[in-house]
């Protein structure tokens, strides 16, 4: 008796077009390298003062975050890390900060250091600060001091939003779309639902949660496809999921106000 075996197919990771019918999603390239030169000398302009008293202190400071930047170049290469780190750590060094640390002590390297350490501790690269430390001869004391000014200065905000932009624009989706899960990042804030997740965790969730409502129909976005694209674990930002999905007030305020 021959017995036929029925192969199941996955589920479809995306798309659900139902809630675009009169305006389609555009399916964007994945992003091959990551923009940084754009990125910092965003952060130079809004740095700058029109003042041409100011000319020569802006060219102090031109010189020292070129100099930051090539020694996270530097840094990531030798730590064998890829260069979207890079991208992550400048966003942790915003104008205000960068003017609190122009004093002499705080060097180029030791900077550097500090913000791929912060950034390593946002993704949750399994990289400890020490075995980082071990490799570049920088007082610790001094990466503890400038690790401390920017988790001052740091906006959960940015890097959370960072993280969705990257995670959905890899997976082929469009600004509707970020902007969709962007909203459901402020609707989460509003119901203080975060209590200390990493944020390419949050964001994970979110991409999730946004995919499983708007492509329902396709079996929404697959976890193990949002989790490769965050670098992190499936339980990791499942557990984050669960609390979202278990709150129903949130979901069904969600629901109401972004469709």
């Amino acid at each position: 008796m021959n017995i036929k075996r029925r192969t199941i197919a996955p589920p479809v990771p995306k798309f659900n077009l139902n809630e675009f019918e009169t305006n389609p999603i555009e399916i964007l390239p994945n992003e091959k390298q990551v923009e940084v030169t754009n990125c910092y000398s965003t952060m130079l302009d809004n740095n700058s003062d029109t003042s041409s008293d100011d000319n020569q202190e802006q060219n102090v400071d031109r010189k020292k975050l070129s100099a930051i930047v090539e020694e996270m170049k530097n840094q990531i290469f030798l730590l064998g890390l890829k260069e979207d780190l890079l991208k992550i750590a400048l966003q942790l060094l915003q104008p205000d900060l960068l003017s609190e640390l122009k004093q002499k002590k705080y060097t180029a390297i030791a900077i550097a250091i500090a913000g791929l350490i912060a950034a390593i501790k946002q993704t949750s690269i399994p990289l400890t600060q020490r075995e980082i430390l071990a490799k570049f001869s920088v007082p610790e004391k001094l990466i503890k001091k400038i690790l401390l000014k920017i988790h001052n200065n740091y906006k959960l905000e940015s890097v959370v939003q960072a993280f969705i932009k990257s995670i959905s624009t890899n997976l082929g989706l469009n600004d509707r779309f970020i902007n969709y899960c962007i909203q459901v990042f402020n609707k989460i804030q509003q119901k203080n639902l975060i209590q200390g997740e990493h944020e390419n965790v949050i964001a994970a969730a979110i991409v999730k949660y946004s995919g499983d409502i708007i492509f329902a129909s396709r079996g929404g976005i697959l976890s193990t496809v949002i989790a490769q694209q965050a670098k992190c674990s499936i339980g990791t930002f499942k557990l984050f999921h669960k609390k979202i999905m278990e709150n129903q007030y949130f979901t069904m305020q969600t629901l109401r106000s972004l469709s």
